[in-house]
């Protein structure tokens, strides 16, 4: 029956949402089924909605079917609850929207927003959003509100419920109720008057309740997002207040939050953090009341195992490795508006603190990059243990409670119980001045003994908590399917029972996330458990949190890193099981233009990954083994015929660049696309600004000079010249050349330079071995030119040198054109800056290094104003796949609309190809940031 009425959901929304946001295939739905919790759960349907009135015709349709839908954002959500086998709504890919008022007091946010998106808007203003869960980099603001997710500064005091201004709600009816517009709200209380009568009288016999009363002021007092937000019903008389504050953390059981306004919050803008060190876990939490009452934002608890998963990591101190078994760490930071008060905090925590024993002396540090790299790795302990984790098991992490001064004896007896059960793995961190505690631990679901054994711990931990210590069983992450069972446990028959009311009041036919938050089935927690079978050493420590998917250039168009393993993960556990179903061939079908052919395999998703997973790397490997025979053999004829390679490059460029200049652009672009059509898309599409060919190099001129310098012209670059839209015909090289004379530098090529190629191209592709082959050739070159390492060496191409600097000997000093002309241009050169705005675009290479912010000191040389678009990321080129998925590089730049550079007259990058694409995107023109250097500088007229 529900199947049925699934398809007939799915053939009435067809009528108003395109088909292409209507998913109903296998990968799909197993790939956009995956969330970051240890559930597995496959949608029958998947839809893609891009705005308020899509989702209330769906609300209204499935409401009538009687189908159930479960709402998705980012799928960070760790308990189950967005999850589903029936209908997923996804609004991932859309509702960016934000709005700050004019007295910055608020700021309106669509459910689509990453969290620190909206930071990062606020910042210049000193101010932030409430909420600050470890997960914000990717976590968005709908899941965020409605998990009422807190995290490691806000407390319970900046939380969504009590920072919330208002929000637009889209009930199980398909009604729209905005509670910041009068009219609305008049509107909603005369078409839905039951609702209203129902709502105030549940407020008032809880207020009324004096038992029920002082149980949920005494819940609330910690960290409670066990079951619905009761708090409401007696924190306010006004039923549009008590309805909007029953939403925050109501996990999507109650309705649809289409936008939301938070009060904004201070972001003091001086800093400083210390790790503390103490000799045992009560010593640690004996410090916490005393912190309290310093001005102190965070102080985040840590215990020897915890210190002990992340000891190796980059920014740790040493001396961690050192600590005794019993050892524990408060990472605390205090915060002020300038710097005197800053160090007034830190002498008198220092001072606070002095009788209690320490493991070591309190060292507070203010630089940014070493205090950032402190709470990065606490934001990442959750997937780091999950890295550790013996493959085919599965990391969970749970999010308890306590009264802070039953803080130390819970988390003694909580380590007791790890040690009854052998967890031996386990972990305890948390929001200490909360007494929120996470502790995250490694489990076997491949057997029934495990799951039994999972099962008593659970319920063990669930007696320590709620009963013996008077605690929440969830202090910010949400119940989910996870704690749904023990809701009652905590609360009481009488609470749970008013909770139920409340789901029912919202959600008569209960098609709002079922299952989630009130369930029956006390067993649901040890139900559809997620599956992590060996597949591949490069991503089986993947987690499925989904930190990466914000930097991946495919996420909206096919899968996110996180997806690509989660459908190969499927195959590789269907292959190990001998299934070779038709299931079976539909995925590995699809996978290859899915998970393979439009992975732009940059990287960028290792940057976001806890654990540095390069999904990239995985899908290179595919590509290595999916080669065939001919494949191979014709990459290793074009790799050691590099010359003529180049020149073949040379003449094919010209060929379409000067008939178009005889024939016509729109004539050569039509042949073009029915060349392609017939090739069924071998042949590369054609766009307009495809440059011509790059002249023959000359060799430069010798100069004497104090500095000698080796320059290697990548291969696109010998290759390549000026495009269409070039106000100029020098090609790059040339323009390097220019410049490197302009500021009295002797150039050296090195030998054969026309046959050298660092192996990018090849290894991209899955050829490793004629990749590997022509970074040996070009390393010996190197080596010869520069002198064994003597001199620097230049490479005109970030992604080009970012290769090298992989592969080649250490001993050669590479740089790219970024931190070259910082370090060797800008004291050589006279810089005028030019009164224009221009565009930047870091590519993806160069973000890896880390020259983010270089680029745009360097480009803040030479202009007087430099726009760096907001939300762009790769380009999505890959180096030349752009000219074979075009679609690819249309999705990642997406958010690189006009508006977002607008009043640049220019771009400039650091990769010829992705120039390419950025121009295509925007029809500004995207040049390397050499042509801008020599347009801004002149010789020094003289150099001491």
């Amino acid at each position: 029956m529900e199947d049925r009425n699934i398809l007939n959901l799915k053939k009435q929304i067809s009528l108003f949402i395109p088909k292409e946001r209507i998913f109903d295939d296998e990968l799909t739905l197993f790939a956009y089924g995956a969330d970051a919790s240890f559930y597995r759960m496959v949608p029958k349907l998947a839809v893609q909605v891009e705005n308020e009135i899509e989702i209330q015709k769906i609300l209204a349709i499935a409401n009538k079917n009687q189908v159930s839908v479960t709402f998705r954002a980012a799928g960070t959500s760790l308990s189950g609850q967005s999850v589903t086998d029936s209908v997923l709504i996804m609004i991932n890919r859309g509702w960016k929207k934000i709005k700050i008022s004019e007295d910055k007091k608020k700021i309106t946010l669509q459910p689509g927003v990453i969290g620190s998106h909206a930071n990062r808007a606020l910042a210049k203003y000193n101010l932030k959003i409430g909420p600050d869960p470890a997960s914000i980099d990717a976590a968005m603001i709908g899941g965020i509100a409605a998990n009422n997710a807190s995290g490691m500064c806000c407390g319970v005091a900046q939380n969504s419920y009590n920072t919330l201004a208002s929000m637009r709600i889209i009930f199980s009816d398909g009604t729209l109720l905005d509670t910041a517009d009068s009219e609305s709200v008049k509107q909603f209380k005369e078409t839905h008057k039951i609702f209203i009568d129902e709502i105030k009288k549940l407020s008032k016999e809880t207020k009324s309740n004096e038992r029920l009363r002082k149980l949920i002021e005494k819940k609330y007092k910690l960290k409670n997002t066990t079951g619905f937000s009761l708090n409401a019903l007696i924190d306010f008389e006004d039923e549009i207040e008590i309805i909007q504050h029953l939403m925050i953390g109501s996990e999507g059981c109650l309705g649809f939050i289409s936008e939301i306004t938070y009060y904004t919050v201070p972001d003091l803008p001086y800093k400083a953090s210390a790790l503390m060190l103490f000799p045992d876990a009560r010593t640690a939490c004996e410090a916490i009341p005393i912190l309290k009452k310093e001005n102190v934002s965070a102080a985040e608890l840590m215990d020897r195992a915890a210190l002990r998963s992340v000891e190796n990591k980059e920014g740790i101190p040493s001396y961690i490795k050192s600590l005794n078994d019993s050892a524990a760490a408060l990472l605390v930071e205090t915060r002020a508006e300038n710097d005197e008060i800053l160090s007034n905090n830190i002498n008198s925590i220092i001072k606070a603190l002095s009788h209690l024993p320490k493991e070591r002396e309190i060292e507070f540090t203010r630089i940014p990059e070493e205090y950032a790299k402190l709470w990065k790795i606490r934001k990442g302990l959750f997937p780091s243990v999950g890295a550790m984790r013996k493959t085919g098991t599965t990391c969970i992490i749970e999010d308890v409670a306590y009264p802070i001064d039953k803080l130390a004896d819970a988390t003694i007896e909580l380590q007791n119980l790890f040690k009854k059960y052998k967890y031996d793995d386990a972990i305890i961190f948390g929001h200490s001045f909360e007494g929120n505690l996470h502790f995250v631990f490694n489990q076997d679901f491949n057997c029934p003994e495990e799951v039994e054994k999972y099962d008593r711990f659970m319920q063990e931990v669930s007696e320590l908590t709620a009963i013996k210590y008077e605690g929440s069983l969830k202090g910010e992450h949400g119940s989910g399917r996870n704690m749904a069972p023990f809701v009652e446990l905590e609360w009481g028959s009488e609470a749970y029972q008013l909770m139920k009311k409340i789901k029912e009041l919202f959600d008569p036919n209960n098609i709002l996330n079922p299952g989630v938050v009130i369930n029956e089935d006390k067993k649901i927690h040890l139900k559809n458990l997620k599956p992590l079978p060996k597949a591949n050493l490069i991503i089986d420590k993947c987690i499925e949190c989904g930190f990466c998917e914000v930097n991946c250039p495919s996420k909206d168009l096919t899968l996110t890193p996180r997806q690509r393993i989660t459908v190969y993960r499927e195959i590789k556990r269907l292959e190990q099981n001998g299934i070779q179903s038709s299931y079976y061939n539909k995925l590995k079908k699809s996978y290859n233009y899915y998970g393979n052919q439009t992975c732009a395999t940059d990287g960028l998703c290792s940057l976001s990954c806890p654990v540095e997973i390069d999904t990239g790397k995985l899908i290179k490997e595919l590509r290595f083994y999916e080669n065939s025979k001919f494949a191979k053999s014709l990459a290793n004829i074009i790799g050691k015929n590099m010359s003529l390679t180049i020149n073949v490059m040379r003449m094919g460029l010209n060929v379409v660049y000067y008939s178009r200049k005889l024939v016509g652009d729109k004539t050569v672009e039509t042949i073009a696309k029915i060349l392609r059509m017939v090739s069924l898309k071998k042949i590369p599409s054609y766009n307009k600004y495809l440059p011509k060919g790059a002249p023959k190099i000359k060799n430069p001129l010798k100069l004497e000079s104090d500095l000698t310098v080796v320059y290697f012209p990548s291969c696109i670059n010998r290759a390549m010249g000026v495009s269409i839209d070039y106000s100029e015909n020098e090609a790059l090289v040339e323009k390097v050349l220019n410049i490197l004379q302009k500021a009295k530098i002797n150039v050296v090529f090195p030998e054969d330079k026309e046959k050298l190629c660092c192996g990018m191209a090849f290894n991209s592709k899955g050829f490793v071995e004629i990749g590997d082959y022509k970074a040996k050739e070009l390393e010996e070159a190197l080596l010869k030119a520069s002198n064994n390492g003597e001199y620097p060496i230049l490479c005109d191409m970030s992604p080009c040198l970012y290769r090298m600097k992989e592969t080649l000997k250490k001993k050669l000093r590479l740089y790219d054109p970024i931190k070259f002309s910082l370090e060797f241009l800008v004291d050589r050169l006279e810089f005028q800056k030019l009164p224009i705005t221009i565009a930047l675009h870091n590519v993806c290479s160069s973000t890896k290094m880390g020259l983010n912010e270089d680029f745009k000191k360097l480009a803040s040389f030479c202009v007087e104003k430099v726009c760096v678009p907001e939300n762009v990321g790769c380009c999505g080129w890959a180096g030349d796949r752009g000219f074979t998925y075009p679609e690819l590089n249309q999705s990642a730049l997406k958010h690189l609309t006009k508006e977002a550079i607008s009043g640049a007259i220019a771009g400039y990058s650091t990769s010829r190809t992705c120039e390419i694409g950025l121009t295509l995107k925007t029809d500004l023109s995207y040049k390397s940031i050499f042509y801008l250097i020599d347009q801004a500088t002149k010789p020094k007229a003289t150099r001491n």
